[in-house]
This record gives C-alpha cells, sequence and structure tokens, in this order.
C-alpha cells in the first residue's frame, strides 16, 4: 500500500467508552492521533502551548462528531500539568490512554546550538515526557491501569548532524519508555513508543526541507513519504486490545530508513 491508499482498519468502536490525553495534540502529528482516537470512540483530550491553536483543533474535533476538552499547558511546568489533568479527569472522569507527542526541534549543528537552546528541547521531549506521564500515573493509572504511547525519534541506534539536542532527548525518552514498562506493568499499564520516520507535510518536514539535501519525500527504501495516519494507526494498535502483551518496545514506522545503513540505490527486479 503506498501513499494516498491509507484506508480504515479498525473497527470504529475499538475505544469506545476510554478517555485520550494527546500532549501536543493540536497540529501535525498529534493532531492526526487526536483525530484518529477520537473516530474510534474516544473522547479526546489535548493540549500545547498556543490557545489559538487548541481553539481550532477543537473546533475541528467537534466538527467530526468527537467529544473533545482542551487547554493550554506548558509541560515543562509540572505545576501546569498536574492542573491540565485533574482537569481532564474532573471533566471526564478518567485517562486510559496517554499520548506524549508534544516536542520541540530545530536543525542546527551542535557548535552552534545555544545552551538555553539545547536544554529547552530536554525539558520539552525528555522532561515534560517525564512530566505528564507521572501526572497522569499519580492522577489515574496507577490504581486503573492504561496505555501509555510515547511520540520519539529514530535517532538511539545512529549519529544524525543537526540533532544532537533532540537525538539525547529522545534516546532518554526510549529509556524512560523501557523503564516505566517494566515498573508501571505490574499494575496494568502498558508503556511503548514510536519512532517516526519522514512524515509528509508536518512542520518537522518543513523546517528540515532545506537542512536535508536531495529529500524529495522518498528517502527510504519503500519509496514515499509517510502520512499522519501512518502513525495514529500504529498508535490505535497498542492502545487496543490486540496489543494486550506488547509493552516497553520502540516501533519504528519509517519506511525501513532507519535500517538502511548504505543508502544505496537499489534498482527494483525486471519483469523479464
Amino acid at each position: 500500500m503506498g501513499p494516498g491508499e491509507l484506508m480504515g482498519v479498525f473497527r470504529e468502536d475499538l475505544l469506545a467508552g476510554r478517555v485520550a490525553f494527546v500532549t501536543g495534540g493540536a497540529t501535525g502529528i498529534g493532531n492526526g492521533i487526536a483525530h484518529a482516537l477520537g473516530r474510534h470512540g474516544a473522547k479526546v483530550a489535548i493540549a500545547s502551548r498556543k490557545r489559538e491553536n487548541l481553539e481550532h483543533a477543537a473546533a475541528a474535533l467537534d466538527a467530526a462528531g468527537i467529544e473533545c476538552w482542551f487547554d493550554t499547558c506548558d509541560i515543562r511546568e509540572p505545576e501546569q500539568v498536574e492542573r491540565v489533568v485533574a482537569g481532564i479527569v474532573e471533566q471526564f472522569g478518567a485517562i486510559d490512554i496517554l499520548v506524549n507527542n508534544a516536542a520541540g526541534n530545530f536543525p542546527a549543528p551542535m557548535r552552534k546550538i545555544s545552551y538555553n537552546g539545547f536544554r529547552a528541547i530536554v525539558g520539552i521531549d525528555l522532561l515534560g515526557t517525564y512530566n505528564v506521564s507521572k501526572a497522569v500515573f499519580e492522577a489515574w493509572m496507577k490504581d486503573h491501569g492504561g496505555g501509555v504511547v510515547n511520540i520519539s525519534a529514530p535517532f538511539e541506534g545512529m549519529g544524525v548532524a543537526l540533532q544532537s539536542h533532540v537525538a539525547a532527548a529522545k534516546a532518554g525518552v526510549d529509556s524512560l519508555t523501557r523503564t516505566c514498562a517494566v515498573e508501571w506493568g505490574p499494575l496494568g499499564i502498558r508503556v511503548n513508543a514510536i519512532a517516526p520516520g519522514e512524515i509528509a507535510q508536518t512542520e518537522g518536514v518543513a523546517r528540515f526541507g532545506d537542512a536535508v539535501a536531495g529529500s524529495t519525500g522518498g528517502n527510504n527504501p519503500l519509496g514515499f513519504a509517510g502520512a499522519t495516519e501512518d502513525i495514529a494507526n500504529v498508535v490505535l494498535f497498542l492502545v487496543s486490545d490486540a496489543a494486550r502483551f506488547v509493552s516497553g518496545q520502540v516501533f519504528c514506522v519509517d519506511g525501513a530508513s532507519g535500517v538502511d545503513a548504505f543508502k544505496m540505490k537499489v534498482e527494483p527486479p525486471s519483469e523479464d
């Protein structure tokens, strides 16, 4: 199945009766995940720093028939996170699904990243994931179980130019994913992560368009850029009962680019 050929593969009531919280759910991949969770029956809470983006996203979710609640939040600030988590529990009575999607990024060589710039990315990507996970755990999941999906990046096993700050933070996210899966598993909480590759029409791709020479939306063995639905579909699987025995894993959803070590061009077999 190539680009533009996505189709629904899950029951529409897959997540009926569940409540999902998506950080950074107003735009990009997070917004696509929020819509997918809502289309499959979940009530959805989203949070980000910009109220204008949240209002626009909530209106679109509402127009799609998805029950939605939102609030502004800087996930680097534990007090704000705890306030938002308490608001979700008050509004919907639960938080069964958490998607830690909010992240920061900008392409730059390490020597040009300021101390504050490096700290900011680690603060959003790693500390933010910790803050939200801890708050949701304490407020709901420790007593009721649940599913957590952290959005990571496919950098852990390689060196990636212009991404020293993000790679360091996301390596921490992957480690946190595994540790939480081990510690929280006995409480009925499953924790996994997704490392997206190139996802078309997202802010990340827009920012990297000038930095990555020759990237035309198919720099992987499958030959096309992914879509937000590709990430959302893996989230749906991971938070569903189909993945009840899956925890502590990091799933690369990248068209095999992460294992294509030498980037050699292989001609497809001829029809002869």
